[in-house]
């Protein structure tokens, strides 16, 4: 009989061999967008070392990993606690679905983040460029560092974001008559 219980208590605590993989993926997102962020801005990178406005673009799609990649392991993290936590005090509590879509989700998200970061720059710097009405732009560092934070929060609130983009497509390419 006690070792049934133990049995039994020992499936309980444990989770499908996903959620340790998408755990461990998330982790790696964080220390690539980290080390792409280093790398490029400490110029390591030869090739990067000679385009400033590439350099830029770069590390803004690192910035949108890196905020992709910490809002989804806070909200993996946030699963899992309250997931315990409620396992322990003897609630019932729902599962998580570990099924494909679900891992898809988390391990696409920082990879989105990332693109959301670039186009967030590229969106930028577009407006920089029609504003200046100048052939030639150079950002100044402060400049820089608030596209960081744009494509930091970009990826940091994907869902947000892809939600604005739909509303203005939705806008620009609305059918029926529009005075013009």
């Amino acid at each position: 009989m006690a070792n049934s219980e133990i049995k039994k208590k020992k499936e309980d605590q444990e989770y499908p061999i996903a959620c340790y993989v998408v755990g461990i993926l998330l982790i790696v997102y964080l220390f690539i967008s980290v080390s792409v962020i280093l790398a490029v801005y400490l110029n390591y990178c030869d090739i990067l070392a000679h385009s400033d406005l590439l350099r830029s673009h770069v590390i803004c799609g690192a910035f949108g990993m890196l905020g992709a990649a910490i809002a989804s392991i806070r909200k993996y993290y946030k699963y899992l606690i309250t997931y315990s936590t409620a396992k322990a005090s003897g609630r019932s509590v729902q599962p998580m679905d570990w099924s494909f879509g679900w891992v898809y989700y988390y391990l696409t998200r920082p990879i989105l983040g990332s693109a959301l970061g670039a186009l967030a720059y590229l969106l930028s710097f577009i407006g920089f460029h029609i504003l200046a009405d100048s052939p030639s732009l150079d950002i100044s560092n402060k400049g820089e560092y608030i596209l960081f934070a744009v494509s930091f929060v970009s990826g940091f609130s994907v869902s947000h974001v892809l939600d604005r983009v739909e509303a203005v497509a939705k806008q620009i390419f609305q059918t029926g008559h529009r005075p013009i």
